[in-house]
């Protein structure tokens, strides 16, 4: 539809829903309510709005990103934009999104983002403002969202770094480590002597590089291996 925002035409908006009808119907009709917005079809599935957009070409995409992991939002995204003609998208989530999901967002291409503390005038103000160009980022959220998102993956480095010095066994001891287990309990769960234990736990200690059982835990809890199944499905 392209050209909404020369004041001749309405903006050409799409609507994609991710999980429910829900988000997706309360949108559409505040869309209805826009003099200057066009609602281009009902609410559609992912899957759907590529099939549209190869047929039409919106001014605007509005994504509902609600329970959507951050690793997944490029998946979603940019191949709906490159459907879309590389239209400016708008993601809505009614949940409060952590840093990870804001920066995985604006990386695949969104213009704006928007989670639970938005209006439903929020979300229309965002789309005039993405259909004339402008991106709707809040420069100090950008800024702690960066810095957020690159310690947590300096952190994962870590993480893979460090628990991938540990042999299979030394995880599982690890992880029981976290859990406050003595050596005798440990010895017991995984049926093996407490001797042996002993010895696991001195090699995870040199490992890590830390003086103490409690370290070890700490640094595990700190780098995110606080589950058993994460640590031993690593190798």
């Amino acid at each position: 539809m392209r050209g909404g925002t020369n004041g001749k035409s309405r903006i050409g908006v799409l609507v994609v829903r991710k999980q429910t009808r829900l988000f997706g119907d309360a949108l559409a009709e505040a869309l209805k309510r826009e003099a200057e917005l066009h609602l281009l079809s009902p609410p559609l599935t992912p899957d759907a709005a590529l099939d549209f957009c190869r047929r039409h070409r919106p001014d605007v995409v509005v994504i509902e990103a609600t329970e959507l992991p951050a690793a997944s939002l490029r998946r979603l995204v940019r191949p709906i934009r490159g459907a879309c003609d590389a239209a400016p998208v708008v993601l809505v989530a009614d949940e409060t999104i952590d840093d990870a999901f804001f920066v995985a967002g604006l990386e695949a291409g969104a213009a704006g983002i928007l989670d639970a503390s938005s209006r439903m005038q929020d979300v229309l103000k965002a789309v005039r403002a993405a259909a004339a160009g402008h991106r709707i980022v809040d420069t100090q959220r950008l800024a702690n969202a960066v810095e957020g998102a690159a310690r947590s993956r300096e952190n994962e480095r870590k993480r893979t770094e460090l628990i991938g010095l540990l042999s299979e066994r030394e995880r599982e001891v690890l992880s029981l480590l976290v859990e406050g287990l003595r050596n005798s309990e440990i010895a017991e769960r995984l049926a093996i002597s407490p001797r042996t234990v002993e010895k696991h736990v001195h090699h995870i200690l040199g490992k890590l590089d830390v003086r103490s059982r409690l370290a070890a835990a700490a640094l595990a809890l700190e780098l995110g291996e606080a589950t058993h199944e994460d640590m031993s499905g690593t190798g």
